[in-house]
């Protein structure tokens, strides 16, 4: 099967079948992120400027919300945190 020689329905359809996979795939992640993870654990996660240091202080279904040292908090989707033991 070529992607050039599918219809507009089929790429519709294909479409609708990938993105269905990548959100189960994304929970799947999320899921294995909040079982690792504790309010008041240290964790860090990619921020725009670089490495971000910081502690849970609320976990949601699908995201965290971090606190770092100066008081800012963050709201980051779960499979991008990581607990600070995986800080390497």
């Amino acid at each position: 099967m070529r992607i050039e020689d599918l219809t507009i329905d089929q790429l519709l359809e294909l479409n609708d079948h990938i993105c269905r996979r990548i959100d189960e795939l994304r929970r799947q992640e999320n899921f294995k992120v909040l079982m690792k993870l504790r309010l008041g654990q240290q964790v860090h996660f990619d921020g725009p400027n670089g490495r971000v240091f910081g502690v849970v202080i609320k976990m949601n279904r699908k995201t965290i919300i971090v606190e770092t040292e100066d008081r800012r908090q963050w709201k980051i989707p779960a499979g991008l945190v990581s607990p600070m033991k995986d800080c390497n």
